[in-house]
């Protein structure tokens, strides 16, 4: 299944398969756009407001993209039927959920000085960002999202 973009209904001249964005690229820019997006807020966190709250937020960038990268591998890996594709995704979601806790424990107990605030920041801005590039791709301003098979 890959979703097109089309410029209102059907707006001739229009090549739909320029706009083609497959699952799997939704997931990649899911993934990437909250790496690149924490990066680059890392970056002119650590001009502007230091070094601790800079690593704190990049932390926090990690914890949120480090499991979704998971769940992207053993979604986009698996087999093409129900039930292996239900299993991966069951999987997925319990692995996401420990390496969550598992990185946040590690986090809070082993790295000091750390700025709390900055590390639920950049984790809450890297799930927004995930959620803002899976909305957007299947619905672009006054663009509607048409899926074929």
């Amino acid at each position: 299944m890959a979703i097109f973009l089309t410029a209102g209904n059907g707006v001739q001249g229009i090549n739909e398969s320029l706009f083609l964005l497959t699952p799997e690229w939704q997931v990649r820019l899911a993934v990437l756009g909250q790496a690149g997006l924490g990066l680059g807020l890392g970056a002119v966190l650590a001009i502007f407001q230091g070094r601790v709250v800079a690593v704190s937020w990049l932390l926090g960038i990690l914890v949120a993209v480090a499991p979704n990268a998971f769940l992207a591998a053993r979604l986009l890996g698996a087999r093409a039927d129900a039930k292996a594709l239900l299993r991966a995704a069951w999987v997925g979601e319990i692995g996401k959920f420990a390496i969550t806790v598992v990185l946040f424990a590690v986090i809070f107990a082993s790295v000091r000085p750390l700025s709390a605030l900055a590390v639920f920041g950049g984790f809450i801005t890297a799930q927004m960002t995930a959620i803002g590039v899976l909305a957007y791709s299947g619905w672009v301003g006054n663009e509607q999202a048409v899926t074929k098979n």
